[in-house]
């Protein structure tokens, strides 16, 4: 949603629970530094920023730390704003001139429930007359866009968590043009999903988690963040095993209703930063008929040995074209 091209940037992902961030120099992935550091309560609710001015003197002892001053920074719209709309365009509209179409139509032709949106127009088939719009509210954009300004930082790229993900599956495992694809991405609070078939993003939600940030407690080891549920974990299981029957219905929705029982999902993609990664796979496995692909470490491990499968947004982040 911003434009500029740069070697020494940032990858950064927030959200209430942690700040990560992988710091590029060059091009290599490989040559890279990794950062974690836990967040206090009360700076975020969910993936909304609440709390500007502690946020604020958090990252400026981090960027001394770190060394990061006068970055670029490419940072995730908070999935929880983002909305998804298809539309139809003129054939003689190039992919280059969608933006441009899509900002002359707004209000007119094309319509969104808040003014003064950010977008992001993705054209998956060029020439077909039909493209995809990413909007989200420009406040909250802005929010965090105006803090790593005043940090003496620079924000050039804010993109979609679900389409740096795909971009990371497109580009390593891959991802076949005839299958249909849904993929979560689970965190502490939240469960990112959608339906991805032949180059095409069909449907996109966030569903939050219902947890209290108090009940997590967090470890470092090695500049690596890991958190652990202090409480009956298995009331917090029950909030996944909801968000699990969700997707059930969400499978079941796009084959009978959008598809009239003509077409399915072919195989669901699981991944994320949740500390019950492990039973979120394993109770997909057991409860759905469709195949389950858990994105594990060691397969993230096969092409960036130094990074593991939290890091996929952050890396669908690199891969993107400033």
């Amino acid at each position: 949603m911003f434009k500029k091209k740069a070697n020494r940037y940032i990858a950064l992902d927030v959200n209430e629970y942690i700040l990560r961030a992988i710091v590029m120099t060059g091009n290599d992935i490989a040559q890279s530094a990794v950062y974690e550091y836990p967040l206090d309560k009360g700076i975020y609710v969910g993936d909304i920023l609440v709390d500007e001015m502690v946020l604020y003197e958090t990252l400026k002892t981090l960027i001394h730390d770190w060394g990061i001053k006068r970055y670029d920074v490419r940072f995730f719209v908070p999935d929880s704003t983002v909305m998804m709309k298809s539309f139809e365009h003129p054939i003689d509209v190039t992919s280059a001139k969608l933006k441009g179409y899509v900002e002359m139509e707004l209000g007119q032709t094309i319509h969104l429930p808040f003014s003064q949106p950010l977008i992001d127009v993705y054209d998956f088939k060029p020439n077909d007359g039909e493209a995809v719009l990413f909007a989200a509210p420009s406040e909250e954009i802005n929010k965090i866009a105006g803090l790593l300004d005043d940090l003496h930082l620079d924000p050039t790229t804010a993109d979609v968590r679900a389409l740096a993900t795909i971009r990371f599956l497109e580009k390593t495992i891959g991802l076949e043009e005839k299958k249909s694809y849904l993929i979560t991405e689970w965190s502490i609070s939240g469960v990112s999903i959608s339906i991805y078939t032949g180059g095409n993003i069909e449907f996109l939600r966030y569903q939050s988690i219902d947890t209290f940030k108090e009940k997590w407690q967090s470890k470092s080891d090695q500049h690596e963040i890991s958190f652990m549920y202090d409480g009956e974990l298995e009331e917090y299981r029950a909030q996944l095993m909801d968000q699990i029957a969700e997707i059930d219905r969400i499978l079941n929705f796009y084959r009978f209703s959008l598809y009239k029982g003509e077409k399915a999902v072919d195989e669901i993609i699981t991944l994320g930063d949740s500390p019950e990664m492990d039973y979120i796979a394993s109770e997909m496995s057991a409860n759905f008929i469709t195949p389950v692909t858990y994105i594990a470490d060691s397969q993230v491990q096969k092409f960036h040995p130094n990074l593991k499968s939290k890091h996929i947004p952050l890396i669908g982040l690199i891969y993107r074209e400033a």
